[in-house]
């Protein structure tokens, strides 16, 4: 039998680009797998040669020979119970939906401010040495960091400063005596009340008492009580630091794999700036495959999470948006969740073999290509727009398959008949699959 040890340390070393220590000897195990306990080792140079705990602490290995997985941060032990109950393996993009906890929370603090906004999903990159203390400089650079030994100081230490003032707990959970999966709660003071809130779970916090073996809060002042230098600084006030701005959120999304193109003046808008932006990789070889299907990113003025837009009539979204919709509010969308940097692989990668890959540069004959394919056939069509100053932005997936009624075209970001849309297409590919 294959050792779970080196399973686990094998697909550790896939995952990360930073060294981890791994416990030799699971901290658990139950009928279905094994679970392990890892940790980040100290960046070089550091002062300190401890191991760093991570988030995501744990990882649980099947026994059956499916991939490994992190158990959901928000509650790793009701996650593990679902494995021994439901042994399937894990989808690596619903699992990394259940340890975003840094993004739902990076959401809520958003949402509080008036600027509703998706979560970011779980990186890989997010893990570090540092993560921690990267987190708060990044996003939360006034709040005021310390232990705290129960809930009740938690409580206490948001309620004291008065009405607006956040803070985000860092839950430290053991096993065993052994670093386990953490999580992150939002704390926001309302009118005096404080609330404990789990933005992932999309509850109230569980005040954790079992198995917990540290709480840190870091407190985060009220933007009325913020001395006049850190609220200038909450939105881009100029192209220099709204670039600043795309490329510190494409960092923490997508960890240095896509860049801005070509930004400018030109960029700017109303209420913020519409950057375009693809992958290192494209953008050195061309390849289409490298390409990202969501080339855009809007940079709000207001100091909000940057956001990408909608596949689906992203440029009716957007004036809408420019105009003063407020996403959320009166039926108006939120902006989607990112997607991968390169969306074809992971894509294609699930439907089946790629059988062929055709160029087109207008819809009636693309959808005459469709049309004598055989009865069967199935095929992704990708629609490739350009922005308004010509650059690549925000694609379209859609979905052909050729039927014994004839040809069903989908646009998939709807669920819906595909809209043929020619305005700023840049160009048209099939891409047909087993």
């Amino acid at each position: 039998m294959t050792d779970p040890y080196h399973l686990a340390h094998e697909w550790l070393s896939a995952t990360y680009d930073v060294p981890l220590d791994i416990q030799r000897t699971p901290v658990a195990e139950t009928p279905r797998a094994w679970v392990f306990s890892t940790a980040l080792r100290p960046a070089e140079g550091a002062r300190t040669t401890e191991p760093a705990p991570m988030l995501t602490s744990l990882v649980c290995v099947p026994k059956d020979g499916a991939p490994p997985f992190h158990p959901a941060t928000d509650d790793p032990w009701g996650d593990l119970a679902d494995f021994e109950r439901d042994p399937r393996p894990r989808d690596p993009a619903e699992q990394a939906r259940r340890t975003n906890a840094r993004g739902a929370v990076l959401a809520a603090h958003a949402s509080v401010g008036g600027a509703p906004a998706s979560a970011l999903p779980w990186q890989s990159a997010h893990e570090g040495p540092t993560w921690w203390d990267d987190f708060l400089r990044r996003y939360f650079p006034t709040a005021e960091v310390g232990p705290c030994p129960d809930w009740d100081t938690v409580i206490a230490a948001v309620g004291e400063p008065g009405p607006g003032t956040a803070g985000v707990v860092w839950v430290r959970r053991e096993l065993h005596g052994s670093e386990a999966t953490g999580h992150l709660l939002y704390a926001h003071n309302n009118d005096g009340q404080v609330a404990l809130l789990d933005p992932q779970g999309q509850r109230l916090a569980r005040l954790e008492t079992e198995n917990v073996r540290q709480i840190v809060l870091a407190r985060i002042p009220a933007p009325s009580a913020q001395p006049p230098a850190a609220r200038a600084a909450r939105g881009p006030a100029d192209l220099a630091s709204a670039v600043r701005a795309a490329e510190a959120w494409l960092e923490h999304v997508h960890g240095g794999d896509v860049v801005l193109v070509e930004p400018s003046a030109a960029d700017e808008t109303a209420r913020g700036w519409l950057f375009a932006c693809n992958t290192r990789a494209f953008l050195a070889d061309g390849n289409p495959q490298h390409a990202m299907l969501d080339a855009a990113l809007v940079v709000p003025k207001d100091g909000s999470v940057p956001f990408g837009l909608p596949n689906s009539d992203p440029w009716e979204w957007f004036e809408r948006w420019d105009q003063g919709a407020q996403p959320g509010v009166d039926g108006f969308p939120l902006p989607p969740e990112p997607g991968p940097a390169a969306w074809f692989a992971p894509t294609m990668s699930p439907l089946g073999a790629v059988l062929s890959v055709t160029d087109y540069t207008d819809w009636p004959t693309l959808i005459a290509g469709l049309t004598e394919m055989p009865v069967g056939s199935r095929s992704v069509v990708w629609l490739r727009r350009n922005d308004r100053r010509g650059r690549e932005s925000v694609g379209l997936l859609c979905v052909a398959a050729q039927t014994d009624t004839g040809l069903v075209l989908v646009d998939t970001a709807r669920d819906a008949p595909a809209e043929l849309e020619s305005d700023g297409v840049r160009s048209l590919h099939v891409v047909q699959y087993r």
